[in-house]
């Protein structure tokens, strides 16, 4: 009975003796941590740095749009021609980063005596392109001023553009001509009401050779217009 123990005793001691080493084997596998945290240190730091940007971006765009400038803007509507005054203008505020052509609230003095290039309507935003010191004028053409009264006029309103005809008319309760009448070919370069001799004012662009005959005529009144195409 006594051998069988000490022999049994003598298999537990060398198991353990066996099995002891192993325990030494495992300890080369923690070498490599200090490496690993070091990568998810700069992983983090990178993530952490894209968030910043991307919020700095975000912040930016919206700081931008949200930001609005206040802009000229026609109060009524303004005819090709006319000279701008300070009550056809008004303001509008626009959101900021849009590119637009116009004219900052605090330009008012760039704009007001200047000519309307076109016809712009009311609330239209003003341009570099829609505003001139004065109409171009074709070579070879001249402008004529002709005072007419209603009678002498179309129904329909003239305005810069309109291609018309002037014809020559008889004296007051005179006869109609026998033959056609005198006709000059012109085009409608500005329009004005006087309100003071009720007439309206006809600027008129003519070739300079007619220009001599038409202002004679239209010092004796006797001329009436025709509208024959309306401008675009």
């Amino acid at each position: 009975m006594t051998t069988t123990a000490t022999e049994k005793t003598s298999k537990r001691s060398a198991r353990k003796t066996a099995t002891a080493p192993k325990a030494e084997t495992t300890r080369p596998a923690t070498i490599g941590r200090p490496t690993k945290s070091r990568r998810r240190t700069w992983i983090t730091a990178l993530g952490i740095a894209i968030i910043l940007i991307g919020g700095l971006a975000t912040w930016a765009i919206t700081t931008q749009t949200s930001r609005t400038v206040s802009v000229l803007t026609t109060s009524a509507a303004i005819e090709r021609g006319d000279i701008i005054e300070s009550s056809d203008l008004t303001t509008i505020s626009l959101a900021g980063g849009q590119s637009v052509d116009s004219f900052a609230a605090n330009q008012a003095s760039d704009v007001i005596g200047k000519v309307a290039a076109l016809d712009l309507p009311a609330g239209a935003l003003l341009s570099s392109s829609s505003i001139v010191d004065t109409l171009p004028v074709p070579a070879g053409d001249s402008i004529v001023g002709i005072a007419v009264n209603q009678a002498q006029l179309p129904s329909y309103p003239l305005r810069a553009g309109d291609q018309v005809r002037l014809v020559d008319t008889p004296v007051a309760q005179g006869e109609p001509p026998a033959e056609s009448p005198s006709t000059f070919d012109a085009t409608v370069f500005t329009t004005k009401f006087d309100e003071t001799n009720q007439v309206w004012i006809i600027d008129l662009v003519v070739p300079t050779n007619d220009a001599a005959d038409i202002a004679a005529r239209a010092a004796t009144q006797r001329v009436s217009i025709v509208l024959d195409a309306v401008g675009e």
